[in-house]
């Protein structure tokens, strides 16, 4: 055991170096494999083993839920969905923050990336929000906030991730977070209107009036993020598709609309597209390949049979043994992405929560939720530093500030989780 804290001490030390989180975990894997075995066992770890273990897996729809987000965001979706949102949302309280982030669920319907879709909404809302005289920390919150709406809803690539990690069933995974998505989403509004009418100064009542004749008509520019999330999702809940098969459908109607947004510049956004969904995919397929090697390397020293041993002989009530190991994603994410973060404590935390008696569908949707407020925890809340980047007036310290209250509310949505597991188990158990 003393090895792979040894190992984690210096894989924390590179990363804090500015190392690549890739390659200081494949390096300190790799050697350790080595240390404690030997080359050839180090070798096979980075040769045979990954490929046995990918070929024939779900791996290939998490390209394919990427392609979706790529194609979406080009067809412009996200732009239309605001306006949809804006139309119908903007006279209540707080209104364009609540359509902002309603236009953010709809938009993380089809993107799949929590960075991509607040960074989105930021370019489409927060200038608005500053122009009606809104704070720039509820403005910057509401963007952070909605985007994290894409760990939990398919096409998520983080509950791909878990799945492919676990070995738990991606299809149940995809539909177990819809609802927690839709209280978390609820929970976000609610946290809006009551700023709204409390502090009427940080979100002024905006005047413009839309008639019904116009609502009715916004309409059709939800439609296409309509189309590919019931695509998706009730291809997974009737069990007519798995879950490569709902992200190839998914990322070919995200391309039909592509194509149909218009002829103009339509190679040229086709072409960004694929670029950016093989970039994302080639950086997180060498990070799945990095962290399979290093956690090869904490089993073979010991680590995760040490920490069960000891969580086994602790006189203390599992929740809170649960409780303890869901709060560290809130530490980590000071330090790591989510992906990292994912594949570096799932083999470690999931036998644990499977021995103590938990459902691993159940724990996937809960670590999804305590990864979405890493990224929002300062001092390296990821999410919060990619608004600064579409929202440099900004200052950092007014968007961690914004962001604080939604992590509360989802953190409290954990713990009703923690309380009622049903919530997120019951569309799982209805699946054919």
């Amino acid at each position: 055991m003393g090895t792979a804290v040894i190992g984690l001490i210096i894989v924390i030390a590179l990363i804090l170096l500015g190392i690549p989180i890739a390659l200081s975990l494949f390096v300190v894997g790799f050697g350790g494999i080595w240390y404690l075995t030997s080359f050839s066992t180090a070798s096979s770890a980075i040769h045979y083993t990954p490929l046995g273990s990918l070929i024939g897996s779900d791996l290939a729809a998490l390209p394919l839920f990427m392609m979706i987000g790529a194609f979406a965001l080009s067809s412009g979706v996200a732009t239309d969905a605001y306006k949809t949102a804006r139309v119908w949302l903007g006279r209540l309280p707080g209104g364009l923050g609540v359509a902002t982030i309603a236009a953010s669920a709809a938009f993380c319907c089809c993107s799949g990336s929590s960075v991509a879709s607040a960074m989105t909404m930021g370019k489409l809302s927060i200038k608005e929000m500053q122009e009606s005289k809104y704070a720039d920390s509820l403005a910057s919150g509401v963007c952070g906030a909605g985007g994290l709406l894409a760990t939990m809803i398919p096409p998520s690539g983080a509950m791909v991730l878990y799945g492919l990690v676990s070995g738990e069933s991606i299809s149940q995974l995809l539909v177990a977070g819809f609802v927690p998505a839709l209280i978390i989403l609820l929970g976000f509004i609610i946290i809006i209107v009551a700023t709204a009418l409390l502090f009427p100064d940080k979100a002024p009542l905006i005047e413009q009036h839309f008639s019904w004749k116009e609502k009715f008509r916004s309409l059709p520019n939800a439609l296409g993020i309509i189309i590919i999330f019931a695509t998706i999702f009730i291809g997974l809940f009737t069990g007519a598709f798995t879950p490569t098969q709902s992200a190839a459908w998914g990322a070919l109607i995200a391309l039909i609309l592509l194509i149909l947004k218009g002829r103009e510049g339509l190679w040229e956004r086709f072409k960004n597209a694929c670029i950016e969904s093989a970039e994302v995919n080639v950086a997180i397929l060498f990070l799945m390949l990095a962290a399979y090697v290093f956690s090869n390397f904490l089993v073979l020293a010991g680590l995760p049979q040490a920490i069960q041993s000891s969580v086994s002989g602790l006189n203390v009530a599992p929740v809170l043994i649960v409780i303890a190991i869901l709060l560290s994603y809130v530490v980590l994410g000071m330090f790591l992405e989510s992906v990292t973060m994912m594949l570096i404590t799932i083999p470690i935390y999931y036998p644990i929560i499977v021995g103590l008696g938990f459902n691993g569908i159940w724990f996937g949707v809960v670590v999804m939720a305590m990864v979405e407020i890493g990224m929002l925890t300062p001092p390296f809340g990821i999410v919060a530093y990619a608004l600064k980047s579409v929202a440099q007036d900004i200052d950092i310290v007014q968007i961690f500030k914004g962001v604080i209250p939604f992590a509360l509310a989802e953190l409290a949505v954990v713990f009703l989780l923690l309380a009622f597991p049903q919530i997120c188990l019951w569309l799982p158990s209805l699946m054919k």
